[in-house]
């Protein structure tokens, strides 16, 4: 599978927190055989109801990568 790139998909939070996002989406993406933009919408939806409540964000893209990868195996 191509390497692709979540560059261009917005803002997922500062510059570090992006670089763990993006890093988090490819590597569904590899994990599942789907595309970065399939991953990265649902990511990025679940991603944003977690982090209005979240306390500690350095969990939040393992969190959200869990989720992700059961919603997209299950549907």
């Amino acid at each position: 599978m191509p390497e692709q790139s979540v560059k261009n998909a917005g803002p997922i939070g500062d510059e570090k927190d992006h670089g763990q996002h993006a890093r988090a989406i490819q590597k569904l993406a590899q994990e599942l055989g789907i595309s970065v933009e399939e991953v990265s919408g649902l990511y990025r939806d679940i991603l944003e109801v977690l982090k209005k409540d979240a306390k500690i964000r350095i969990f939040l893209p393992i969190i959200v990568s869990r989720i992700v990868k059961e919603r997209l195996q299950h549907s």
